[in-house]
């Protein structure tokens, strides 16, 4: 077996470079190592970048989905894998990788070798021999709406999908059960405001929330364009942020909004749905929600109402278990985060096998391979990205 790759790696001046490295080893129990067919970029990847969260020589890209070429470190992991999520060497399968990190900075998606967690991966299947989406060249779209069924709509989804587990369970305390449309709603009464309907976690959000039976009453904001889709997913009514007074018609309409989730997650949208969330106070607290890690601190203390707001947010690198080293400050392993992760994640194989999950827009790179990855995450940072996924073939 080779033991040498190419990897895109965080250089000195804080761009990236492609490096010949070695494969990564196994460093966790029950790991899968995969060769990796294409690749998908993430806010997190340029922001691990430019503000030097990620050390310099380190591996970038969370997102990657590819063919499983070994099971573990021995046999009795190998067993367990196999055992206990079906996984076998040749299978096309997805996950999610921590990239750029502080302890294991010589793994990440954006490699022709990643190591993956075999319990935060999803198994998928393709329609054509070489995996690839049929029909489509680089610098192609592939439409939203059909099934998990080649590498590039696979690569789209583990960090936008698993968050989306992860806010549903923890955040807002629903079961991830699949039930069928004679099931009752685990909330009728309540209504869940989604700020940012389009991004890539609001839309696996979105489908989850409708194939769990969630919350039944569901608003978004988003471009009008995106409306059909978000309607098809189950949404009531969408609203888009173009509208003048778009968020005080969604609080005269929906006083019954107990939950926010802000799924952009920048400063103007956080200080919206925070000012929205005082507007919806009755007499309990708006919970509402981002994927900063942003907490009531964040708020300035002339507007902070922590009688009225509840802000709360989640960190999907927990997931693997570790300590995770976030800038100047280490998170602590999480033990139940990593326990909900590992009992709900492998869940997913289900909806993926059987169509229910469908994928988002995805604009294929016009570069193959690392550079094409590279160039998706400057695509990101620059905010070329509207309700896309941007994914290279690798």
């Amino acid at each position: 077996m080779v033991t040498k790759m190419n990897a895109l790696k965080i250089s000195k001046d804080r761009t990236t470079v492609i490096e010949e490295t070695s494969i990564p080893e196994f460093f966790l129990p029950n790991q899968i190592l995969i060769k990796v067919k294409a690749v998908a970029a993430n806010p997190t990847d340029w922001k691990h970048i430019t503000y030097g969260l990620g050390p310099v020589g380190s591996t970038i890209g969370c997102d990657a989905a590819g063919i499983i070429i070994k099971l573990g470190r021995n046999e009795t992991e190998q067993k367990f894998i196999a055992d206990k999520f079906g996984y076998k060497v040749g299978d096309f399968i997805t996950g999610v990788v921590h990239g750029a990190s502080v302890l294991h900075p010589e793994n990440g998606a954006f490699a022709e070798y990643a190591l993956l967690d075999s319990s935060a991966c999803t198994k998928f299947t393709t329609k054509t021999t070489d995996g690839y989406e049929e029909g489509k060249k680089l610098g192609d779209i592939i439409e939203s709406g059909s099934s998990i069924d080649s590498f590039e709509k696979a690569a789209a989804l583990p960090v936008s999908l698993y968050t989306a587990v992860m806010v549903l369970i923890i955040n807002l305390g629903k079961k991830l059960e699949f039930v069928d449309s004679s099931a009752e709603w685990q909330d009728a009464d309540s209504t869940l405001l989604v700020y940012g309907g389009a991004t890539a976690f609001a839309q696996n959000l979105l489908q989850l929330n409708k194939l769990t039976k969630s919350f039944k009453n569901v608003v978004t904001i988003a471009s009008s364009k995106h409306e059909k889709v978000l309607k098809s997913y189950g949404v009531t009514e969408n609203f888009d942020y173009k509208t003048e007074g778009f968020l005080e018609t969604i609080v005269k309409k929906y006083p019954n909004i107990n939950v926010i989730i802000d799924a952009v997650s920048n400063e103007n949208t956080f200080n919206d749905s925070y000012a929205t969330a005082k507007k919806l106070y009755k007499n309990e607290k708006i919970k509402l929600i981002n994927l900063m890690g942003w907490d009531n601190n964040k708020v300035p203390e002339d507007v902070r109402d922590i009688e009225k707001v509840d802000v709360g947010s989640t960190l999907l690198y927990c997931v693997l278990g570790l300590e995770v080293p976030f800038g100047p400050v280490t998170i602590p392993a999480n033990e139940v985060y990593r326990k909900i992760a590992v009992e709900n994640i492998p869940k997913l194989n289900k909806i993926v096998a059987d169509g229910s999950l469908k994928c988002m827009t995805i604009k294929i790179n016009e570069k193959e391979g690392l550079e094409g990855a590279a160039d998706a995450v400057e695509g990101i940072k620059l905010g070329k990205n509207r309700g896309e996924k941007f994914v290279a073939r690798i």
